[in-house]
């Protein structure tokens, strides 16, 4: 059975071998049978030609020598070139001795074709293959032409050669042979093409074993531009992203074990000791508000989680509408106010004095983008540091730029900002209600609602995000 790539193609390109070599062969073989029979054809004619020449001056020189010189010829052709003849003369013949050439002439009745005859006698030329009279099955190849006395045909003259002296049999069986010994050659070729065309396919279905298997480090080397090394370029770059997600899925699974431990050590350190009667009476207030914070922490931490599943499966609907975006400005920061006050930052809002701003999205997501935003320039600003929110209309989008005074980050390290879980310890202090999902969830629900996010920082001095926001339509 045909189970394998190789094999199907293997066979079929050696079946498209034998057919093609079979199709040359068979017309080589007929072109050469005609070639054959046409210089057959022809030396019948050229002998014709001469034995009428021979017969008509044997006419004209001594009418007692037809026998004797048609014989002549006859046995001569017959002998050297197994050339027979047969001579029909017609009842008005002139100068012709029928009765010295009777045992030589052919009856009109004795021919098996009627019509050979006939254009002969107009003066045509004929030729045919099969048998010729009704006495003598052998197939021959026959010409007629006519004998011609002073302008008038007096009669008709035959020359016939087996056809088997042609040796039809021979050329096609030579053919045939010369044929299938090029075939073989051919067919080693193909079997080598064959096998370095499926060469990269086998390495795949290997490689891709050892992927479903959860190797995610298999790559496929690439040795050309063909279709085939594209699907190998696409097989390694597949294999890439999945050990990339492999990764991205261990190191997920690892800081969520970690973000979860955390406050549930905590809670049930606290508990413990509460039950056990460790902590003091007077201290059980404080250490249940602990507790709730912590539970508040998990809370937040699951539901973010929670909303970035939401955002990635997409089932999260977005009601797209016409906002001011100043008032959404305010109602943001003042939620922040007591952190903003507790550090003494101050706070700049910069809008157009002449122009009402206008934003098209979500209320509701658009107040969860800048709250983390402004969440995460209040939390890396020190003391008395300052944020800035600048809102202006830029072409069809509303630009918004939120900066901080803060100790900023490390340029290698942006890219990676909007990864689940980054939190830039190196270059920021931690703090330890951070998720590292902030910014990857305002990334996401940006670009849910057609804007965009980017970042610019200098270490030390400050980080400043800009956002895009589309334009209502009618603005």
């Amino acid at each position: 059975m045909l189970t394998s790539v190789f094999r199907k193609q293997l066979l079929s390109l050696l079946c498209v071998l034998l057919v093609g070599f079979t199709l040359i062969a068979l017309v080589l073989n007929f072109a050469l049978q005609d070639f054959l029979v046409k210089q057959k054809e022809a030396l019948l004619f050229r002998e014709g030609e001469q034995l009428n020449e021979l017969l008509l001056e044997g006419l004209s020189a001594d009418p007692s020598n037809q026998k004797t010189i048609y014989n002549n010829a006859d046995s001569r052709l017959k002998r050297t070139l197994n050339i027979r003849t047969n001579l029909l003369l017609i009842d008005e013949s002139a100068g012709v001795n029928k009765k010295r050439l009777e045992k030589r002439l052919l009856k009109q009745s004795e021919i098996k074709d009627p019509a050979l005859l006939s254009q002969v006698l107009k003066g045509g030329r004929v030729t045919q293959i099969g048998p010729f009279t009704y006495s003598d099955d052998t197939v021959l190849l026959s010409v007629g032409m006519p004998v011609i006395e002073k302008d008038k045909v007096i009669g008709a003259l035959f020359l016939h050669t087996p056809v088997q002296e042609i040796q039809m049999g021979k050329v096609t069986r030579l053919i045939i042979f010369t044929a299938y010994l090029i075939a073989i050659p051919f067919s080693l070729l193909v079997f080598v093409l064959s096998k370095r065309m499926t060469g990269p396919l086998l390495r795949m279905n290997r490689a891709a074993k050892r992927l479903g298997n959860g190797d995610f480090t298999v790559r496929v080397p690439v040795e050309s531009r063909d279709e085939v090394s594209q699907l190998a370029d696409t097989f390694n770059q597949m294999a890439e992203q999945l050990e990339q997600l492999d990764r991205m899925r261990k190191e997920l699974i690892a800081n969520v074990s970690h973000e979860l431990r955390t406050p549930l050590t905590s809670v049930r350190g606290f508990a413990q000791g509460l039950m056990e009667g460790v902590i003091p009476e007077e201290q059980h207030h404080r250490y249940h508000q602990i507790i709730y914070a912590e539970l508040f922490r998990l809370t937040s931490l699951l539901n973010t989680m929670l909303d970035l599943s939401a955002i990635e499966t997409g089932r999260v609907n977005m009601e797209m509408k016409a906002i001011r975006w100043s008032s959404l400005v305010h109602t943001v920061s003042e939620s922040l106010a007591p952190r903003i006050e507790k550090k003494e930052l101050d706070v700049e809002i910069v809008e157009p004095e002449d122009e009402i701003l206008k934003a098209y999205g979500d209320p509701e997501r658009l107040k969860q983008v800048l709250f983390n935003l402004l969440d995460n320039a209040i939390r890396h600003s020190e003391s008395g540091g300052k944020i800035t929110i600048q809102s202006y209309y830029e072409q069809d989008s509303l630009v918004v730029k939120v900066s901080d005074t803060g100790s900023g980050i490390d340029p290698s390290k942006l890219p990676y900002i909007w990864e689940r879980f980054y939190t830039e310890d190196d270059s920021r202090h931690t703090h330890r209600e951070r998720s590292g999902l902030g910014l990857t969830i305002t990334k996401q629900l940006l670009e849910l609602m057609k804007g965009s996010i980017e970042v610019d920082s200098v270490l030390e001095k400050g980080t400043t995000f800009t956002i895009r926001i589309p334009t209502p339509p009618e603005t």
